[in-house]
């Protein structure tokens, strides 16, 4: 089985090869876009024929696009958050939706630990204390222990760290390990290190929580907006306080020229590796879809 058409909606890491077998799925040639559309208008221009299309976290997928893309028929998101797309009105069209989960979760795990141990120390641009520093002993508090913040927990331990966490839900498993569950003030008061690994856009931290955080490191690579800008500008004036950004954030730009802020120049968890577990699970998604066993549904 084939798709009529296929496009490629914006900028994703895939692979020559990958698109190459992609092309083997549409009937005619797959429209590849490098760069994200400007609005929606250009989104339904792009998508006027497709009934496939791949994209980015980025793009937005709304019901305005879905009313005037009457062919398309399954959506294969190459990311895991679809906060942006639709889900109701796919549901409503029979529109299939497919994401993408664990394929860069090592590398961004990585990127917390590389860039904490530069801090601490000092073997980047600041050094957290006078003194260079060593992780065991220290306290990691860690807002979302979801994927990832549990990667991030098992890591910890092994550097003999303490490890707290606030979440939405509990895991007896891991406090059977020895991480903490505790309310969130008492995680910001008492963690040396912070880490938010909480879904995009939700606001997990107001004024009131930063000024519980003196003298912390806060690790951001959460996608969208969990605190105020204003918030943030305020903190890090604070000696002793440092932030640690990935450049996938929203509003990096902000602060890139704030002392004691250590930006990304590169997307944490964007590797090699990654972007073949990407192509590889993105084409699955397809070959699903077309085999009417359609799998990493989103309903």
């Amino acid at each position: 089985m084939h798709f009529k058409k296929i496009v490629i909606l914006d900028k994703i890491a895939l692979t020559e090869n990958t698109i190459r077998e992609i092309g083997k799925y549409s009937e005619n040639t797959v429209d590849i876009f490098n760069s994200d559309p400007k609005d929606s208008n250009e989104t339904i221009e792009r998508l006027a024929e497709a009934d496939c299309v791949l994209l980015s976290w980025r793009t937005s997928i709304t019901k305005e696009i879905i009313e005037a893309c009457p062919n398309l028929k399954f959506i294969c998101l190459c990311a895991t958050n679809a906060s942006l797309i639709d889900l109701k009105e796919c549901s409503k069209n029979k529109i299939t939706v497919s994401n993408v989960k664990d394929y860069g979760d090592i590398g961004v795990v990585e990127w917390i630990f590389f860039e904490l141990l530069n801090l601490i120390r000092g073997f980047g641009s600041y050094q957290w204390r006078e003194q260079p520093s060593e992780l065991c002993g220290k306290v990691f508090g860690i807002i979302g222990l979801g994927t990832i913040g549990k990667m991030v927990a098992d890591i910890a331990l092994c550097f003999n760290m303490k490890v707290i966490y606030f979440s939405k839900e509990r895991d007896e498993e891991y406090e059977k390990r020895g991480v903490l569950c505790t309310k969130k003030k008492e995680l910001l008061q008492k963690s040396d290190f912070i880490t938010l690994q909480t879904p995009k856009n939700v606001v997990i931290l107001d004024k009131s929580d930063f000024d519980l955080m003196q003298g912390k490191v806060l690790i951001n690579n959460t996608l969208g907006k969990a605190f105020k800008e204003s918030n943030l500008i305020k903190w890090i004036k604070e000696p002793n306080n440092y932030l640690i950004m990935d450049m996938a954030t929203d509003f990096k730009s902000d602060f890139k020229d704030l002392d004691r802020v250590i930006l990304s120049n590169v997307i944490s968890g964007q590797t090699g590796e990654t972007v073949q577990r990407l192509c590889s699970k993105a084409l699955d998604n397809i070959t699903g879809y077309l085999n009417e066993r359609p799998i990493n549904k989103i309903d």
